[in-house]
């Protein structure tokens, strides 16, 4: 807080000194004063009695001798003095021989100095002549009160001046020495201490200004410093005390907090007493809501186990890994949960310990699904080898036959004139008979066949990760090759039906990736999209697909999965790329394939895979990939780092 200067003790101390010094200079000066005009006093009558006896001889002669020159030459050197204003000389019979009058002075101090040496002051001599002396006649002299009293008006003045310039200054100096004697040095001290917080223990001491070691403040900062240390032990020692016992709770917390589990604690009353981070956010509830709450009010998907936290309570029984069941926003969760006794010198409630497994069931599936499919693999690719040996047969066969038949070769000829038919009639037949047609479909058809056992031999190969040049168009009609060949919904819906619309811009540059990678992220886009549109298929509305495949303007590739179908709402396609969410009934998804391929897509090639709603209704999805350039950049890094 800042003092005001007038309510400093600096400035109080300086004034009361002053008005001290002042009322005693003033009487100082007063006494002064009236001794001085007392001295003046005396100094003028000496003075005029002085004057009188140097023209006395003179006056007495002019009047002896009846001289009135004299006289009035006596006169005149009188009034030499400015302080003379009337002198007249008489002769014994009273006759004036000469007299003369100045006019008395006219000033502002004139009645002062008439208060101080009266309206004038006369002076009569007698003049005497002759042995013996005899009165001859007389001489008056009057002096001006204002012009005999001026010198001594003006001395004291210039005296009351200096002794009020004088308190003046010596209340600036005192109010100087009394600021840097006093008034500093405690402002600095009360400074030092507002800069010291008892609750901070640091060596911060309130500071003795330089000089007061010895004196009145130096004493009380000393003994200042003596209070804050005392008091800063004590609370040194309770917030150690304190500190100690919020470390125990603190690791009590942490530990309990730090559970993958949900820890719940319940008194004999069935109202919460203890509520850890993860039933927090199981159930959505914070702590301080939940403790104190009836049990089922905060967790209600514990109904059905209410029965063994009684019996834990009153029984003191166990119950250990009982599985539960419960739907939360449409997501079905699996819960372990355990119940045991909350025991001190007596049974004060119990504990139940609530465990989320649905991650790992799901892996569970997942591995006994993932062990299927390598099962089911490893046969495909065994069959593929198998019927590649016999239609590798029939293309071989049928390639022969058609050789067998040509008109232009001399063997065919022969034979067919043998049998007693020219090979001309044959081929007529043949014809005729569409013959040739039929092979004609069974070559393609065959030619297919290899094209389909092709594709399923290089995806169920295991790709050694390496990314070479890759053509994204021959790319993405493999992916369709294979979901025809593969896909099938119930016997009544098959890939086969749905309209695919192609829209791929010209002399697309290549993608260095592993085509097996994008492949399978392409088969995932496509399957879910084909069974989304199963489920919503209508006459009015055939299912179609929409590929295209373009360059973006930041030199990547994209491609977009656009389908006709019911499209995906906004809540759901929020957490479509999130592992094991799945909307499909239970046995049907493992909720894996969009987050496999949206961790495929971002941190194995630093693209982008998103969803958004089509124009048109339905959903598209759109993957972007960096071009080959910029691919080898983002692979050489990876490499590095690994």
């Amino acid at each position: 807080m800042r003092i005001q200067r007038k309510h400093s003790l600096s400035y109080r101390q300086a004034m009361i000194t002053v008005l001290t010094v002042f009322v005693i200079g003033l009487l100082f000066s007063f006494y002064q004063i009236v001794t001085d005009l007392a001295q003046e006093r005396e100094r003028l009558h000496r003075d005029a009695l002085e004057l009188l006896g140097l023209v006395r001889f003179s006056a007495a002669q002019a009047a002896f001798n009846g001289d009135d020159d004299q006289a009035r030459r006596v006169v005149r050197g009188l009034f030499e003095y400015a302080s003379v204003h009337r002198v007249e000389i008489r002769n014994d019979t009273g006759r004036v021989m000469a007299g003369e009058t100045r006019p008395l002075a006219e000033a502002r101090l004139a009645p002062l100095a008439k208060q101080l040496f009266g309206d004038s002051n006369n002076y009569r001599v007698p003049l005497l002549w002759g042995e013996p002396a005899r009165p001859v006649g007389v001489v008056t002299v009057t002096y001006d009160s204002y012009r005999v009293a001026q010198d001594f008006l003006q001395r004291a003045r210039h005296m009351l001046l200096f002794g009020i310039l004088r308190n003046l200054v010596l209340a600036l100096l005192l109010s100087v020495i009394f600021y840097y004697t006093l008034t500093r040095p405690l402002v600095r001290t009360t400074a030092s201490l507002a800069d010291i917080s008892p609750l901070q223990q640091n060596a911060h001491r309130i500071r003795i200004p330089r000089g007061h070691q010895r004196d009145e403040i130096g004493l009380l900062v000393n003994t200042g410093n003596r209070v804050i240390d005392q008091y800063r032990l004590h609370i040194r020692q309770q917030e150690e005390a304190e500190a100690e016992l919020n470390r125990l709770r603190n690791l009590l917390t942490n530990v309990v907090d730090s559970m993958p589990s949900a820890l719940v604690c319940v008194n004999v009353d069935g109202a919460v007493i203890q509520w850890n981070h993860q039933a927090s956010i199981m159930t959505g509830i914070p702590t301080d809501l939940a403790v104190g709450s009836p049990l089922l009010s905060v967790f209600p998907m514990l109904q059905p186990e209410m029965g063994r936290v009684r019996a834990a309570i009153h029984k003191g029984a166990s119950a250990h890994d009982r599985r539960l069941r419960w739907e939360h926003e449409g997501e079905l969760r699996l819960y372990d949960v355990t119940i045991y006794p909350l025991t001190t010198n007596g049974i004060d409630g119990a504990v139940i310990r609530v465990d989320d497994v649905t991650g790992r069931v799901h892996i569970e599936e997942m591995m006994i699904h993932s062990e299927k499919m390598l099962s089911i693999g490893g046969l495909a690719a065994g069959m593929a080898h198998e019927i590649n040996n016999p239609l590798a047969g029939i293309l071989q066969n049928i390639q022969v036959i058609n050789n067998r038949l040509q008109e232009d070769l001399p063997a065919n000829r022969q034979a067919a004139e043998a049998c007693g038919a020219p090979i001309e009639a044959v081929v007529r037949y043949l014809t005729e008979r569409k013959v040739f047609d039929m092979m004609a479909r069974i070559r393609e058809s065959g030619r297919r066949a290899a094209r389909i056992v092709d594709n399923m031999l290089s995806f169920s190969r295991k790709s050694d990760h390496r990314h070479k040049p890759t053509d994204m168009t021959r790319l993405v009609e493999q992916s369709l090759e294979l979901a025809v060949s593969d896909y099938s919904l119930e016997g009544s819906f098959s890939f086969r039906d749905i309209e695919i619309v192609r829209e791929y811009q010209a002399s697309l540059p290549p993608v260095l990736c592993d085509g097996s990678q994008i492949q399978q992220v392409l088969l995932n886009l496509l399957k879910n999209g084909a069974q989304a549109m199963a489920a919503e298929s209508s006459p009015s509305r055939p299912p179609r697909f929409v590929i295209r495949i373009s360059t973006s303007g930041n030199g990547s590739l994209r491609v977009e999965v656009e389908d006709n179908g019911p499209g995906i709402p906004p809540e759901i396609s929020r957490r479509i790329f999130e592992p094991f969410y799945t909307t499909k009934p239970v046995g049907v998804g493992t909720g894996l394939g969009l987050s496999v391929s949206y961790f495929i897509i971002s941190e194995n090639y630093g693209g982008e895979l998103y969803v958004e709603e089509a124009s048109g209704g339905g959903a598209r999805f759109v993957m972007t990939l960096p071009c080959q350039r910029e691919a080898r950049d983002r692979a050489q890094g990876l490499m590095q780092a690994d």
